[in-house]
């Protein structure tokens, strides 16, 4: 029925070559398109959107590809399906990538990139080297995802406050300087220019961003989306995906007494956003 729709068909039409009703369609429709926003990610669309037909159509080359890498919920374990990852199942996904990532050490800083900040791909692809480093080469515990790459156009705070990140980020550009990718005739940076991205392609060029077209104010970034979709495919643990990080972040943070306001603005959502972030959620466990 997606196919259908994606290639043209109207839900009416659809519906008469399946013999059931138009509205059956459009929530089959729908719900497997919001399954694909979460399970497996749609370029251009976030996990949070309402798919219509309309979206799916425009982004229906996405849906599509999204499709090939989908797995049903029903063989989806119940703790990933609950959006929870525990410090081993990120201790499997690290050793995955050092068998068989071709850019373990740029890979292995941005998976624990993803989950120490809950920011979401395409911020983490317009990082820029300053946004990690001060001038004197040291990496800043706290600082400012700016507004020009937030997704909401707001700024917020970032917390590179985990050493085990910063040592993953940090043997990444260390590894960028020997490779001269992004530097610059000085001592400041740790020899980097400030302006480069933090993370770069595999051949030390900076990721493509794009507009998202029509009237969105969306950045897009392909690469960084198939980066993460092959590292959590490494890993074989179907229903863990970067939108985990948001989940278990806004999980925390409920857990801690914060009101959905608070959490939407660490997390750069909206209200409705974090409701469905936390709909559903299982309580975090304990070890």
């Amino acid at each position: 029925m997606l196919r259908a729709l994606v290639a043209g068909a109207s839900c009416e039409h659809i519906a008469k070559l399946h013999g059931v009703t138009k509205s059956t369609v459009s929530q089959h429709i729908r719900q497997l398109a919001g399954e694909l926003q979460r399970v497996v990610g749609v370029l251009g669309v976030d996990e949070e959107t309402s798919p219509t037909a309309h979206l799916i159509r425009r982004y229906g080359t996405d849906y599509l590809e999204a499709v090939e890498h989908f797995v049903p919920a029903a063989a989806i374990a119940p703790d990933t399906l609950s959006g929870m990852v525990t410090p081993r199942q990120i201790d499997q996904y690290v050793a995955k990538i050092a068998r068989h990532s071709r850019c373990v050490r740029r890979d292995t800083a941005l998976l624990l990139t993803l989950f120490l900040t809950a920011a979401k791909p395409i911020e983490i692809a317009q990082l820029a080297v300053s946004d990690y480093l001060d001038a004197a080469g040291q990496s800043r515990t706290t600082s400012t995802l700016r507004p020009e790459i937030a997704t909401g156009r707001t700024a917020r705070l970032l917390h590179f406050s985990c050493p085990r990140t910063c040592a993953a980020i940090d043997a990444y550009l260390a590894e960028r300087v020997r490779k001269g990718w992004g530097t610059h005739p000085h001592t400041s940076y740790r020899g980097l220019d400030p302006a480069s991205r933090l993370f770069l392609s595999r051949d030390g060029q900076s990721m493509r961003i794009r507009p998202g077209g029509g009237t969105s104010q969306q950045y897009l970034c392909k690469e960084i989306h198939e980066i993460y979709r092959r590292i959590f495919g490494y890993g074989g643990m179907p229903g863990i995906r970067t939108a985990c990080a948001r989940q278990m972040a806004a999980r925390q943070l409920k857990a801690r007494g914060a009101a959905t306001q608070e959490i939407g603005a660490v997390l750069g959502l909206k209200k409705l956003a974090v409701h469905k972030l936390l709909r559903n959620a299982a309580p975090a466990r304990h070890s």
